[in-house]
This record gives C-alpha cells, sequence and structure tokens, in this order.
C-alpha cells in the first residue's frame, strides 16, 4: 500500500485497531480542523494515545525516545523556525554526519507520515530518521529547551517624545539657520507645535 500522510491510519486500520468508520471519521476531522491523523483518533475517543505510541513502537523500524529532561543543543533547534517546530510538533534531537550526507533525528508523533518528513528534509538539508515521542513530551521538550526571548523595550514615537513644546530646546541654534525653519515646518506639520508656538520660538 502507498504510504502517504494517513499511513497511520491505514496501519490501525490494518491492524484491527480501528475500523473503517473511525478512519474516515477521523480523516474527516483532520481535514476540516487540521493538525495529526494519530490525534484526531484520540480526541474521538477512538484509541488512547499510549496505545498508539505502543503500536507504532511495535513496528520494527519506528523506536521510541524519552525527552523528559533532555537536553537539546540550541544549534540543532535553530535548524527549523521556531514557530514550524510548535506547529508541526517535532523536535530535533541529534545530528551526525556520514560522509557527505547529515543524518538528523527528530522526534514526532507519526513517524509514518511521508510528506511530513519529505519537507523536513527540504527544509533542513538533511536525511530525516523519525523516532517516536508522545505531544506532551514533544511539547515540554519545546517549552524547556527554546530561549526565552527577552520583552521588547517599549518604543516611542517621534510625536510622544515631543508632547509638550516647552520641552524642546532650541537655544543652540541660530535663528537663520535653516535647520531650524526645517525642524519647525516638521514639527508643526505633525500637530506638536501651533503656528503661535513657531512664532514664538522663531522670534522669543
Amino acid at each position: 500500500m502507498k504510504l502517504k500522510a494517513n499511513r497511520l491510519g491505514e496501519m490501525l486500520l490494518e491492524a484491527g485497531l480501528i475500523d473503517q468508520f473511525q478512519l474516515e471519521s477521523a480523516l474527516s476531522m483532520q481535514r476540516n480542523l487540521g493538525g495529526r491523523i494519530g490525534s484526531a483518533i484520540v480526541k474521538l475517543g477512538y484509541l488512547p494515545e499510549d496505545t498508539i505510541m505502543e503500536f507504532l513502537e511495535s513496528q520494527s523500524k519506528f523506536s521510541r525516545v524519552s525527552l523528559q529532561d533532555l537536553e537539546i543543543p540550541l544549534a540543532l533547534l535553530r535548524m527549523l523556525p521556531v514557530d514550524k517546530l510548535k506547529h508541526l510538533l517535532v523536535v530535533p534531537i541529534e545530528l551526525r554526519q556520514s560522509g557527505n550526507e547529515k543524518n538528523l533525528r527528530i522526534a514526532m508523533t507519526d513517524p509514518t507520515n511521508q510528506k511530513l518528513i519529505s519537507d523536513l528534509q527540504f527544509a533542513t538539508g538533511c536525511r530525516i530518521l523519525p523516532v517516536l515521542a508522545s505531544e506532551d513530551e514533544i511539547r515540554l521538550a519545546l517549552e524547556n529547551n527554546l530561549p526565552t526571548e527577552p520583552p521588547m523595550a517599549p518604543q516611542q514615537d517621534f510625536q510622544s517624545t515631543f508632547t509638550d513644546p516647552s520641552l524642546v530646546d532650541f537655544s543652540d541654534l541660530p535663528s537663520e539657520d535653516p535647520r531650524l525653519d526645517r525642524l519647525l515646518e516638521i514639527l508643526q506639520e505633525k500637530g506638536v507645535l501651533s503656528a503661535i508656538d513657531v512664532e514664538r520660538v522663531k522670534f522669543d
């Protein structure tokens, strides 16, 4: 059977863990709400996540990893945008060089998703070696390993800096300086100074 994005659902069906109606319902939910087929099956109450994890682990080519207390190098996490990691629920955990080929192990909830694997290979330029982890483990690993961004300093716009004309000091500029005239024009255009204020600055 051809491997595709919903391969996990087909495998569960073939194993007798879900029936055709449940598979179609989960696929419909996935089409309408997005997300992963395994997550849809769990949310619909057809199978617990542990059962799906155990089933995938029983497939000889899929190994399960524990992400608990795992320290992930920042260089690995920077191989993909933060929003992509969170949206796809994937975590790069190891990068190895084999000759000219880079092999990247990525933890994901559905290692049967060939489209996802192909997209990750294109985005990283590496051969992807998928390993199995639960959604909660992946979310926690991202939360614990992604750097926290420092809060941005509040920005002040030009006008709020000069809300009071009395705070603007023009004493160092000669009255005939064209720079003064241009500055006064800008302040008047922005509504910081009135025409009366401009005249007062020029002739006081």
